[in-house]
């Protein structure tokens, strides 16, 4: 049975979540901005450009990957900051599922007595083959 009080413990749990995913959404959000109206997101995304059409995605896709390495969340608010199609966005999903916070988690991945690195390549090779594979499959301009 739901109770008053379990309404309120349940709003209260919420409101903390929603608070500590927004100190990750706000600072990436306004750094898209600064970087979009300081122009240097089109000088990024010109740079990337290339590389990124391989996986089917823009230039300014890059970020997100760049973001994506802070918090998935951060990557989560730079996805909502750019213009992409179902497709798109149905990779660069894939590819942040897979390859994201690499340095803390590859830490942690140390911590338990793995390698690293070897952790952090091999997830970094299976995001970019698996994005490779989505561009071919997917349907889509």
């Amino acid at each position: 049975m739901i109770t008053r009080q379990t309404v309120l413990c349940g709003t209260n749990k919420a409101v903390k979540v929603v608070i500590s995913l927004l100190k990750y959404i706000i600072p990436s959000i306004f750094l898209m901005k600064i970087l979009e109206h300081s122009g240097w997101l089109i000088k990024i995304a010109d740079f990337f450009s290339p590389y990124m059409a391989y996986l089917g995605l823009p230039g300014e896709g890059a970020l997100v990957f760049l973001f994506g390495q802070v918090t998935i969340y951060s990557g989560i608010a730079a996805i909502s900051m750019l213009d992409l199609t179902a497709r798109q966005l149905t990779i660069i999903s894939a590819f942040l599922s897979i390859c994201h916070v690499l340095v803390l988690e590859s830490a942690v991945i140390v911590k338990g007595g793995a390698t690293g690195i070897l952790n952090a390549s091999l997830r970094f090779v299976a995001a970019v083959f698996t994005c490779l594979i989505l561009n071919l499959i997917l349907p889509g301009v």
